[in-house]
């Protein structure tokens, strides 16, 4: 996989939130804290081993400058993760690793 930072979008590959889009908020060691600003808010983050995340797209600059000014808010994210999933949606790529990743 490839290095996953702030704020890039990425989708789960695996558990029940599967297929599911995030927005990284940061990286320690192995895992990342991951929003979507709806059942993840900013105040409680989900853990998320990187192995288990596939990248989407790479973080917009308003939402990586919001972020670093510690001004971001839910509303922001699920604002960006809206006009990601308008403007790519999950890709077919994205589509048959998850389907793949079946246990």
């Amino acid at each position: 996989m490839e290095t996953v930072r702030s704020p890039d979008i990425v989708f789960s590959l695996a558990g029940r939130d599967r297929g599911r889009a995030y927005v990284v908020l940061g990286t320690d060691g192995g895992t990342a804290r991951l929003s979507d600003g709806r059942t993840r808010k900013l105040a409680n983050p989900k853990r998320k081993s990187l192995k288990h995340l596939c990248l989407g797209e790479t973080g917009a600059t308003a939402l990586a400058e919001a972020l670093r000014a510690g001004k971001a808010t839910d509303s922001v994210i699920r604002k960006e993760l809206a006009r990601f999933r308008g403007e790519a949606g999950m890709t077919e790529e994205v589509r048959q690793l998850v389907k793949r990743r079946r246990y």
